[in-house]
C-alpha cells in the first residue's frame, strides 16, 4: 500500500516542477540559461520514471499496477488538457486550467523536437502532451522490464 501511494506521488512530481519552470521562464534567469533548463528537465524527468520504473520491481507485484500508479496523474492531466483544446478549444480559467498546462511543461520540448521534423503536422499543445505521456510511459515501462530481470 505505502509502495502504491508513493508511486502516485512520485506522478505528481512534475506539476510543481511545471509551476517552478514558468517562474523560471518568466523571470529573467532564463535569460541566463536559456533552453537548456527544458533538456535537463526533460531528460531529469524520463531518468526520474525509468527508476521509478526500475524500483517499482521490488515494491509492486504486477507490471500492470506499477505503471497504472505512476502514470495516472499523467494519464489524468492528459485527458483534461485533451477536453480542454481539442473539444472546448479553450482552457479552463484558474487552477484547474492552469495546473493541466504545467503538468508537461517539463517534457513537452523532447515531443516537441521530433514532432517540428514531422511535415504537414502543426505544433499543438494536445500533441505535444500525447508525445510527453507516451514517452514518460515508456520510460517506465523500460524500468519496469529491467526490474524484472
Amino acid at each position: 500500500m505505502k509502495a502504491s501511494i508513493a508511486l502516485v506521488l512520485i506522478g505528481v512530481l512534475p506539476l510543481p516542477v511545471g509551476f517552478l519552470t514558468n517562474h523560471l521562464v518568466m523571470t529573467t534567469w532564463f535569460d541566463i540559461f536559456p533552453g537548456g533548463w527544458y533538456w535537463f528537465t526533460g531528460l531529469f524527468f524520463l531518468l526520474l520514471w525509468y527508476v521509478t520504473g526500475l524500483l517499482s520491481a521490488k515494491w509492486v507485484d504486477s507490471r500492470k499496477a506499477a505503471l497504472l500508479y505512476l502514470n495516472a496523474a499523467a494519464g489524468l492531466f492528459l485527458i483534461l488538457t485533451l477536453f480542454q483544446e481539442l473539444i472546448l478549444g479553450r482552457y479552463w480559467w484558474g487552477w484547474v486550467g492552469i495546473s493541466t498546462q504545467f503538468y508537461y511543461l517539463p517534457l513537452i520540448h523532447i515531443p516537441g523536437n521530433i514532432i517540428r521534423f514531422i511535415p504537414g503536422i502543426t505544433i499543438m499543445g494536445a500533441y505535444l502532451c500525447i508525445g510527453a505521456f507516451g514517452i514518460m510511459l515508456l520510460a517506465s515501462f523500460l524500468g519496469r522490464k529491467r526490474g524484472e530481470r
